[in-house]
Order: C-alpha cells, then sequence, then structure tokens
C-alpha cells in the first residue's frame, strides 16, 4: 500500500510521522518529499493492511500539522519510472545510460538488439565492449555538454551517437557533477559514393588539462552558438582537434550535414559551394589562414551580408593572420590554444596520455624522463612530442623493453625559442637578467591566494632559499 500525507514543513514532524508507522511494526520500504509546494510525504508500505491503516490514518491525523491521508496507486517515483520505461519500451531506436565508470545502467530492447544481446544482460556491462573506439574515458572525465553525432560502428552497421551528461544539480558545468550519461544511436543512412569531405570529423580526445582545461570550457559555451568559431594556435597545439570537437558539441551535428576543407584548398569556387549550404549544416576549415586571399575577402563579405548560411568553425595560427575582416567578424569568437612550452607543469601527464594512445601501458615516466621532456621548448607542440615519444618507444624495442629510460630519448634539438635577441637590444646581460627575474617574481606573486602569498612560501615555489627571495623582492620593490 502506499500513502500520500499532506502536512505542514515542521521540524521533526518527518520523525513524528515515522515513528506511528514503527509503533504499528509496519515496515516502511521507500519514501519521497515532494509535491507542488514540497508539502507530501509520501510513503511505500507493501505489508500494510487495511485495517492497519485505519488505526494508522486515524493516528496520523493527531499529529500537529498534518492535514490530509490518503491511498494512492503510485508514489511519483514510480510513476515516473514506469512512464519512462513504457517511452523507452517503444522507441524504436537505442537509447541506453551509463554511469561515471561507464557500465550500462540501463538499455531500451532496441539497445540489446543492436548489441546482439538480451535486454535483461545489458545492465551491468561495459559500453566499450560494444563500442571499443568511442574515447570514452575522455566523455566521462571531461565536459558535461552534450555531444552530437559521433559516427560509431556497432556489429557491422553505423550509426550516429549523441551523448547527454547526467549532471547533479549541485554543481552544473563542473567536472565533478558528471554522474553518468545517456547515450542515443540513430542509424546512419548509407551514402555509397558520399564525398570525403563531407565525412563528420574523426573523434578525438581534448587534453583538457592545465591551460587546456579553459579553453575547453569555451569550446564548451561557444559550440552551441550560431556565431563563427575560430580555434586559433600554433601547428600542432590541437587545431584540428578543437575543430572537430566544435563540430561535435553544437547540435547540428544531429543532422549530419558537414564539410572540411583544408585552408589551402578553399578557393573562392569551394566558398560559393560552401555558402549554398543549408542552415544545418557546418562548414570545417582547417588552417583558414592559408586560403587564397580572394577566399578569405569572399568569405568575409558573405559573412558580412548574412548571405553564409551555414555555421562555420574555423582555425588558423593566429587571429592576425586572417584577412582584416575575417579578424573583426571573428575575434568576439575566438578560442586561443595555448603552446606546449607554456604548460611544462603538465607535460608529463600529456606524454603518459600520448604513450596510452600508442599502446604503451607502462607504468608512469622517469622523473628524469619527464624533466628532460619539459626543458625543451617543442616549436611543433603536440605533434613534435608524439613523434619523440614514438622515437623512444623504438630505441626501446631494440633493447628488449624495459621502463622508458633518458637514453631512449632522441636527441632533442638544442635550440631555444626565446625572444632575448628582439627583446634585449640595446640591454646588457645584467639588465635583461634584471627584467627576467623581476617579471617571474611578479607573476608568481600574482598567481598565489593572498592566504599563501609570503616569501617563505615564494621561496618554495621557485626552489631558492628564502633569504634570497626576501633580498630579490626588496631589491624590486615588490610585495
Amino acid at each position: 500500500m502506499r500513502i500520500e500525507i499532506t502536512c505542514s514543513d515542521r521540524l521533526g514532524i518527518l520523525q513524528e510521522i515515522m515513528a506511528i508507522f514503527a509503533d504499528f511494526r509496519i515496515s516502511v520500504r521507500s519514501g519521497e518529499i515532494g509535491g507542488d509546494s514540497g508539502d507530501k510525504v509520501y510513503l511505500s508500505a507493501p505489508g500494510l493492511l487495511m485495517t492497519q491503516y485505519q488505526s494508522i490514518e486515524r493516528a496520523l491525523h493527531r499529529v500537529p500539522g498534518v492535514r490530509k491521508v490518503r491511498r494512492i496507486a503510485l508514489i511519483p517515483s514510480e510513476r515516473r519510472h514506469f512512464e519512462l520505461d513504457t517511452l523507452l519500451r517503444h522507441v524504436a531506436f537505442p537509447v541506453l545510460s551509463v554511469d561515471r565508470e561507464g557500465t550500462i545502467v540501463a538499455a531500451n530492447l532496441a539497445a540489446a538488439r543492436a548489441f546482439g544481446v538480451s535486454q535483461g544482460q545489458v545492465a551491468g556491462m561495459h559500453l566499450q565492449r560494444f563500442l571499443p573506439r568511442l574515447q570514452l574515458e575522455e566523455l566521462l572525465r571531461g565536459i558535461t555538454a552534450p555531444r552530437y553525432g559521433f559516427p560509431v560502428t556497432m556489429r557491422g552497421r553505423d550509426f550516429l551517437l549523441d551523448w547527454s551528461p547526467i549532471a547533479l544539480a549541485d554543481d552544473p558545468g563542473e567536472v565533478r557533477s558528471l554522474a553518468g550519461a545517456v547515450l542515443t544511436l540513430q542509424q546512419r543512412e548509407e551514402a555509397p559514393e558520399r564525398d570525403p569531405s563531407s565525412e563528420p570529423p574523426p573523434p578525438s580526445v581534448l587534453w583538457d588539462i592545465d591551460r587546456r582545461r579553459e579553453c575547453c570550457l569555451r569550446l564548451q559555451q561557444l559550440a552551441p552558438l550560431r556565431d563563427a568559431l575560430l580555434i586559433a594556435g600554433e601547428r600542432g597545439s590541437g587545431k584540428s582537434t578543437f575543430l572537430g570537437a566544435g563540430y561535435y558539441l553544437s547540435p547540428l551535428a544531429e543532422h549530419g550535414q558537414v564539410r572540411q576543407f583544408a585552408g589551402a584548398e578553399f578557393a573562392p569556387l569551394e566558398v560559393a559551394e560552401a555558402a549554398a549550404m543549408a542552415e544545418t549544416a557546418v562548414l570545417l576549415v582547417d588552417d583558414l589562414d592559408l586560403a587564397p586571399d580572394d577566399s578569405q575577402r569572399s568569405l568575409a563579405e558573405r559573412l558580412l551580408r548574412g548571405r553564409f548560411l551555414p555555421r562555420l568553425v574555423v582555425s588558423a595560427r593566429s587571429l592576425d593572420s586572417l584577412y582584416l575582416p575575417l579578424r573583426q567578424l571573428l575575434a568576439a569568437n575566438a578560442i586561443s590554444l595555448p603552446p606546449l612550452r607554456s604548460m611544462r607543469p603538465a607535460i608529463g601527464k600529456f606524454a603518459h596520455i600520448i604513450l596510452r594512445d600508442l599502446g604503451d601501458r607502462t607504468a608512469p615516466l622517469p622523473a628524469d624522463v619527464v624533466s628532460a621532456l619539459q626543458r625543451h621548448d617543442w616549436p611543433t607542440n603536440f605533434t613534435g612530442l608524439r613523434g619523440h615519444l614514438q622515437g623512444a618507444l623504438a630505441h626501446r624495442r631494440e633493447r628488449d623493453g624495459g621502463e622508458l629510460a633518458l637514453g631512449d630519448l632522441p636527441g632533442l634539438p638544442g635550440e631555444e625559442l626565446l625572444p632575448w635577441r628582439d627583446w634585449g637590444r640595446g640591454l646588457s646581460l645584467p639588465e635583461q637578467m634584471e627584467k627576467v627575474e623581476r617579471t617571474i617574481l611578479a607573476e608568481v606573486l600574482a598567481e598565489m591566494p593572498a592566504s599563501q602569498r609570503s616569501s617563505r612560501e615564494l621561496a618554495r615555489r621557485l626552489g631558492i632559499s628564502h633569504t634570497a627571495v626576501a633580498n630579490k623582492l626588496r631589491k624590486y620593490g615588490l610585495s
């Protein structure tokens, strides 16, 4: 039997209600508080008899604040469960939910059929078993925004996957709020002679670590918008990865209408063809700064006149490398990716992820190897780091395996990408060193929380003595 109790919001009233059931030795299996005004208590007591209910009802009415007691067929959570279960049972496409570990919690019959197992077997299985190529760890660890239109293949059938995170209301948008996700799969229409440029970009990992985290959050905010989006960064900094993620984070990816171009191949004719695409389409242009001037000019004119319907997502080395009107159009929605050399503390993490992606599942890198990688400036960023680690793995295989060692690293170039030659013109070496030293001290101080800002903490972070720090602060007038 299920009971609905309407009562006032009084301290201790729930305890008094439950005490009555305890006095009658009635086991309450479940309960919840709800109602439009939060003034209802719902209780489920399967073993409750009618005669017992009548006695309990009279006792409940004697509790101060209890206004109404009645029997109901279902408590609200049960009703929602049955309604949802009935709804999913009649949905023709696969729908399932996973927890934060990637374990399937529930799935409808269509999902079980797509997986090739019975519906009773699905719950408890790991999603990676059915979609081994899906970047599941990235989806469950990173951004809490929905992803749309992921191309996946399951048992020889092509699907588009939509990923809707389940976030706790306490911390919406925060990674710690991610409790799992709901997935829907729509079968892709066959297109045997599809233009390669019309294929969705391959899903890839964003690596939201260190300063890239801020870029990931900004992408999460900007990707669902209609305005053109620019991803700027040096070679190898992840522009193409963010370009593809910008597509999958947009609700337009559900339509699967996309065209991709390399900037150098984006001629005026392609600009005209792209402008004729539907509003539900997405145009991805990698390295737009390499496109001919006529193409950039034509694109800018169409955007200014509102004659460009598809959503535009582009990448470039920098905002300044683009045609001037394009700079003005893209400046508001631009994401600048940090170079790898600006994330030296995280290079060990990046290297570990790359090694795992290359199939190496060994322990984290030794400290001396990480230190050597951190000292390099990586002019080609992640591309260079990946190639370097591939060479290290090859060298390790030649010496019969084991832990990656410092000797496995190919010789790192000695040239440093430092601006001293231009920046220090007209300054003596001591003057240059003083300017650098003062800037480092000021920046580290500014990054420290006010509660931790002390010369001792600064000395610890810089790896020098407290006396040396105190003298330098006094010398440069910093506090």
